[in-house]
């Protein structure tokens, strides 16, 4: 049963929570969009998040953390950083609808992590929701990968941003317990913003010479999907369970593969949509057991979320 604080969310919460899903939703359509390299879209993106943050950051107060915190967000976002260079990535190489489904597996990898690191006793429904989702993952990428060697390697990279963005929760699990939502934000952008930038130059991938669509569409992708997005859902974790927002976040790669339809044109084969929702269902089964009030997994207390 849920706590009595979650009986009296507030509707504001629950607005938040919808614009943050439907803002994050856009992501992989404008990295699709943009005439631009797929790491170089991903650079802009954190550029104009933090150029957007800056202000709300300094009205805010910038809070300078203590160096194992400071440890804690740096590696935090390398992790982020390099989920989001393979997602995006995977979004070149395959479809939107499917990369956005398969990136979206961070929770199977969170449930094993804690198992490793926090040694947290799993119930057997993660376990069924967890092999669950993974025959759908086959179902969704198995035909693809089996006759078309460029496909299979973009599902394999959503994968593994699926992978690294559970590295990123686990991480910060701690570091975010003593760092309000703005400043965490803040801090993790600069080691991803350094990341990033290595990876384009690793990559020879030009940073100039765009047309004015790709400008706008990376400005967006900063301001919409990474800033207004996450500080959306952020607030929304300060009054609302993560038992009650995580699986809610599930409808993203429901909203993208319906937007892809019409905007990128993008179909889904019917095992594909078969398999998608299997893998939704198990990740469903997989959060089931954060209702008991007991898990590990939220990365940080609700005083410090709503700050």
């Amino acid at each position: 049963m849920f706590n009595s604080k979650e009986s009296a969310i507030p509707v504001k919460a629950y607005l938040f929570l919808a614009l943050g899903i439907g803002c994050i939703t856009f992501s992989s359509i404008f990295v699709k969009l943009a005439h631009a390299p797929a790491l170089t879209s991903g650079f802009y993106s954190y550029l104009f998040c933090f150029i957007g943050l800056l202000p709300i950051w300094i009205v805010k107060k910038i809070k300078i953390p203590d160096r194992n915190t400071l440890l804690l967000v740096i590696l935090g976002g390398t992790f982020f950083a390099c989920d989001m260079a393979l997602w995006n990535l995977s979004i070149i190489r395959t479809s939107a609808s499917v990369s956005t489904l398969l990136a979206n597996n961070a929770s199977i990898f969170v449930g094993i992590g804690s198992l490793i690191f926090f040694n947290q006793k799993l119930p057997l429904k993660y376990w069924i929701g967890l092999f669950v989702a993974l025959g759908g993952i086959l179902l969704v990428v198995g035909k693809d990968f089996m006759h078309n060697q460029g496909l299979g390697l973009g599902h394999l990279m959503a994968i593994g941003a699926a992978f690294f963005y559970a590295l990123y929760m686990l991480v910060t699990q701690k570091a975010r317990l003593s760092l309000d939502t703005v400043n965490f934000m803040g801090w993790s952008l600069i080691p991803s913003l350094i990341i990033s930038f290595v990876l384009c130059l690793v990559n020879k991938d030009p940073m100039t010479g765009f047309d004015q669509q790709t400008w706008i569409l990376m400005i967006a992708m900063g301001i919409i999907c990474h800033l207004a997005g996450w500080l959306s859902i952020n607030y929304a974790l300060g009054h609302i369970s993560a038992a009650i927002v995580s699986p809610t976040l599930l409808f993203q790669p429901v909203m993208t593969a319906v937007i892809s339809f019409f905007i990128l044109q993008e179909s889904l084969r019917t095992e594909q949509i078969i398999g998608g929702l299997i893998v939704i269902a198990g990740i469903y089964l997989v959060n089931q057991k954060n209702k008991a009030g007991k898990s590990n997994l939220k990365t940080v207390s609700d005083k410090t979320l709503s700050q």
